[in-house]
This record gives C-alpha cells, structure tokens and sequence, in this order.
C-alpha cells in the first residue's frame, strides 16, 4: 500500500469518526431536549402510573419522602373531605425539619406534615403516624412493613404517593400486606404533571424492577 493509500483510508477513516461523533451529539441534543418537554415526560412516566379514580377506604396512607410529600397531602386531604377516607396515616419522621416562629419551638417532619393538613381542614385527632422498619432497606417496604403492625385488623387502604411511584408502591403494599388487605392506589398528580415530574424517570423503572424481584 502506497503512502496516498494510507492517506485515503485515514481520511475516510477520520471522516466516519467525525460523523459517528456528530451524529452521537445531535441524538443527544434531541433526546435532551425532548425529555425537557412536559408531555414527552408525561408518556414516559405512563407505564409507571396507576391511579383508582374512585379509590375508598378506612384509611389513607401517605408515602413519606421528599419535596412531593406536600402534594400527597394535598390529595389525601381531598379523599378525607370527600368522605372516601376517616383517617390519614403518615411516617413518623422525628428528625427536625426547621423553626416554627409562630411557636417559637422546632418542629420535627411529622409535626410540621400535620400542621399543613391542617391548613386543609383535617384535624389532628383523624391523623395518625407509623414507624418504619428500622432494618428493611427498600424505603417503600419499610413503611409498608410499619402499617402493617400499626393496624389490629386488616384494612381498606388507599397508598397515595406522586405519579411516578404508584405501579411501585401498589406493587410493594399488595405484596407486603397480602390479601387480607384491600389496597388501592391514588396518585397525587398526573405523569406529566407533579413535583417529580423533572426527576430521572429511568431511577424509578429500575426500582420498579427491583421491588418486583425483592418484594
């Protein structure tokens, strides 16, 4: 092979590579820009969404976590005044979440949870609270895990957390509190919609699997 050989093949070579890199940027510009855009996320979020419109029960149970907590409140206050539930448990979470100046003393995540369903018109004494497992590493079943030995009898319940989480959470309670319990789920916001809607969707398909192969 003569020296304007070689020179060819490494032209077409370099070429192919310059091509393979623009490409690779342009397909991730797209997909970038795509996922940015609120109904695009919201099909992506679709298989990961379950939501029982006329979900009833004696009780509601509220996932715990994060800055979407507010709007489960939120929606679990609707089914309290909608007489679709009498009660609303939550996660006992001492740890401090901030000031109360109005107070003039610290409040813990779980006083500060109930003070904002007050806001909405439920009182303390339909608000109960359920300590996690303490040694269960999936979140999710930990507080199912703690339902479960607050309640005496088996119970209606309707598991309400944000889009995102509703296929993993029914799976996880169904699971976890077996069939004498009837557990229905009702999400606090639709897939493209909600405080989660801009977080990493792929998480939330991976601890799908997860909870499906652990629970």
């Amino acid at each position: 092979m003569t020296d304007d050989d070689r020179s060819l093949v490494e032209s077409r070579r370099a070429r192919r590579w310059r091509l393979r890199f623009w490409l690779s940027w342009v397909a991730f510009a797209i997909i970038g820009l795509a996922t940015s855009i609120p109904t695009v996320r919201g099909w992506l979020i679709s298989p990961l969404h379950v939501h029982d419109v006329t979900a009833r029960g004696e009780l509601a149970y509220v996932m715990a976590g994060g800055p979407a907590v507010w709007e489960r409140l939120r929606a679990a206050s609707d089914l309290f005044h909608e007489d679709r539930v009498s009660q609303i448990y939550l996660l006992r979470e001492d740890e401090l979440a901030g000031f109360n100046y109005v107070q003039h003393q610290k409040e813990s995540r779980l006083q500060r949870e109930i003070a904002y369903l007050g806001l909405f018109g439920v009182p303390p004494d339909r608000i109960r609270s359920v300590s996690a497992d303490p040694d269960d590493w999936l979140s999710s079943r930990s507080e199912a895990v703690g339902l479960a030995n607050a309640l005496n009898t088996p119970a209606n319940i309707v598991v309400v957390t944000s889009s995102p989480h509703t296929r993993r959470s029914l799976l996880c309670f169904r699971r976890t509190l077996g069939p004498d319990c009837k557990v229905s789920i009702y999400a606090a916001s639709e897939p493209n919609e909600g405080s989660e809607m801009f977080s990493p969707i792929w998480i939330e398909y991976a601890k799908l699997l997860v909870y499906w192969i652990c629970v």
